[in-house]
């Protein structure tokens, strides 16, 4: 089965970053099907007829994000229209949901929605529990050299709230009783070493995996911040096959990357820490400079994150490291606020001010200035002490601003996750 994603907006193709591709693709590989293409299109109604066009010729399945908005560049309804030679009608029902959906929020109903209740004729009406505009699934027959094809299309949101609710609730449904067999997906998540160097120590896995398993097996690896994801799927038509196949390789993988794996699927170096701090009733604070509180908030993105995160301090400024945390203005005039120096001071002062169990800083230079010879752009300093002992480890990141300081939020993690192991 050929599965199509058409993502429309003409904000895709300035930049934005599509997260409804990245969110079906991984969900159709998780049951066992894949997508054969992707394109973000125009909201220009000749440019989607084109797009619509090829897809409905080589595609079982089309799925359309976006578009069904109640503005005048929602074009997806009238330009499946036209590609169809579909009529369109205004279903009353769902006009009606619309103007509730309205009236809950105590707002007037606008006039400019009612083009939201636009349905195609004989399409399936998709529930939409998160804003106005229903999803739309519709089958249809495709001519093709004379022989009729069924093929289906749905028509999505764009917002991702309201298009993984329908997708969930209808499309996937949908393609689970179309998958052949059973299909089962892994996530390995490393850190600490290159992805080079992952894919070198795990290659003798999967050579092996591919001279017993042939195509049941499929492997991949991927990179973001220094975060490396290990992926593979094990296809069959034995469960018990799939899940023995599956304990193997993920044994295989434990055996050679041992301590640098902090988690599997949708763990994040923030959530590992988190579990490890409950568990050992640890508490823990912060000192940030290059990062701004970037490892602050990661924290805190995880629930109950204040159980153990009990304060932190963005000391941006030398002036702030001097007159906040009582870092030596000596040590920063002879060694540099970006220096071992540095980290060790606002560490073992940020820990005496909470009294926490662990306390952690950085400082660093983030670019795209502020580099000397000696410092380049992407060294950082993090300190990590308890009452016991204070440890500052140097490293040099690569990459533009963002990248840097999301490597070394990630980097501090993980060094408090390997201390706590």
């Amino acid at each position: 089965m050929k599965i199509e994603l058409i993502c429309t907006g003409s904000e895709l193709l300035t930049g934005t970053i599509n997260t409804n591709a990245g969110f079906i693709g991984s969900k159709l590989y998780n049951i066992g099907h894949e997508l054969y293409f992707v394109t973000d299109v125009s909201d220009k109604k000749e440019d989607l007829k084109n797009v619509l066009s090829n897809a409905i010729s080589r595609s079982d399945v089309i799925i359309v994000t976006g578009g069904l908005g109640p503005t005048f560049d929602d074009i997806t309804v009238e330009t499946v229209s036209e590609c169809l030679k579909r009529p369109v009608y205004s279903d009353e029902k769902v006009l009606e949901n619309i103007k509730k959906y309205f009236l809950k929020k105590g707002k007037t109903f606008p006039e400019i929605n009612k083009k939201q209740a636009n349905i195609l004729k004989s399409a399936k009406i998709l529930e939409n529990r998160f804003g106005t505009a229903p999803g739309q699934m519709l089958n249809f027959d495709f001519k093709d050299e004379n022989i009729k094809i069924r093929k289906t299309l749905f028509l999505l949101p764009g917002p991702p709230r309201e298009m993984i609710s329908i997708f969930n609730e209808n499309v996937e449904p949908f393609l689970k009783s179309y998958s052949i067999g059973i299909k089962k997906s892994v996530s390995i998540n490393v850190f600490g070493v290159a992805e080079s160097e992952v894919e070198e120590l795990i290659r003798p896995v999967i050579e092996a995996a591919r001279f017993g398993y042939n195509d049941t097996v499929k492997f991949g690896i991927l990179a973001n911040d220094s975060v490396i994801k290990v992926k593979f799927s094990v296809s069959g038509q034995d469960e018990i096959f799939v899940d023995e196949t599956i304990n193997k390789l993920k044994l295989g993988f434990t055996n050679i990357l041992k301590d640098n794996i902090f988690g599997f699927g949708d763990d994040t170096l923030a959530s590992v820490v988190g579990k490890l701090l409950i568990g050992r009733k640890k508490t823990i604070s912060l000192a940030e400079s290059c990062t701004g509180g970037k490892i602050s908030s990661t924290i805190t993105d995880i629930a109950d994150s204040s159980l153990y995160l009990k304060n932190s301090i963005v000391v941006y400024s030398n002036e702030s490291k001097i007159k906040l945390l009582g870092v030596k203005e000596s040590s920063i005039n002879s060694f540099g606020a970006v220096s071992k120096q540095t980290a060790k001071e606002m560490v073992e002062s940020i820990l005496k001010l909470s009294s926490t169990d662990y306390a952690l800083s950085v400082t660093g230079i983030a670019g795209p200035g502020g580099a000397t010879r000696d410092k380049p752009v992407g060294l950082v300093y993090i300190g990590f002490a308890d009452k016991k002992k204070t440890e500052v480890f140097r490293f040099l990141f690569s990459g533009v601003r963002e990248q840097i300081r999301n490597c070394a939020v990630n980097a501090s993690l993980d060094l408090i996750r390997r201390r706590l192991m």
